[in-house]
């Protein structure tokens, strides 16, 4: 099963998202408030969608690829799912056959700090976008979306983001460009903002 999609777009930037088959193969499984790691952080948003709580879940920063690979996506970026809770639906047993393994392993883990509050993909559909915001510069880097879905997901390449942190010059000049601190973007990438709207309705800034 083919997890990811990769593309350009007209500045040259290569990015990736997770693929159709793998958002659909992924709704048997929960998602949780401990599903972040360092420069890669999470936010839990309780709403009300067309009159059903849902949870809204975010993550920003730097994903990285599982074991380095380029089947899997991953970069610096963000994602927007809409969940809901399942009364007395735990966390599953046995690995499904199409999740890797060691992935399996970082997900059973964190659930075990969850203390029981899962929340599960919904059925409906509804269109997500966001822009993901330089908050040095407060300009969009990118723009992910309108999708009809219930996890929507964009990344920009690492070796792609060395070259957008080029173009945003340097903070000092007499500074090198390989000195982080010198380029104008955040130093840590979980610092970088996300405006998200659903269903046309505009949420907070994250």
């Amino acid at each position: 099963m083919k997890a990811v999609i990769v593309y350009n777009d007209d500045r040259g930037y290569q990015y990736n998202e997770t693929s159709v088959e793998w958002k659909q193969a992924c709704s048997v499984l929960p998602c949780f408030k401990e599903v972040k790691w360092p420069d890669y952080g999470t936010a839990v948003i309780e709403d009300t969608i067309d009159g059903k709580p849902v949870v809204i879940q975010l993550w920003k920063g730097w994903c990285q690829q599982f074991l380095g690979s380029d089947d899997f996506p991953g970069g610096i970026g963000g994602e927007v799912g809409i969940y809901e809770r399942v009364s007395g639906k735990g966390f599953p047993h046995e690995r499904p056959d199409f999740f890797p393994a060691h992935m399996w392993t970082f997900l059973r883990n964190a659930s075990k700090l969850a203390g029981g509050e899962f929340w599960w993909p919904v059925n409906e559909k509804h269109e997500i976008e966001f822009d993901f915001i330089n908050p040095v510069t407060n300009t969009v880097m990118f723009h992910a979306g309108p999708q009809k879905t219930y996890w929507l997901t964009k990344w920009m390449d690492t070796e792609t983001y060395d070259d957008y942190q080029r173009s945003q010059g340097k903070r000092w000049s007499w500074v090198p460009y390989w000195v982080p601190k010198d380029s104008r973007t955040p130093a840590l990438a979980v610092n970088y903002v996300m405006d998200y709207k659903i269903n046309g309705e505009t949420y907070p800034r994250c």
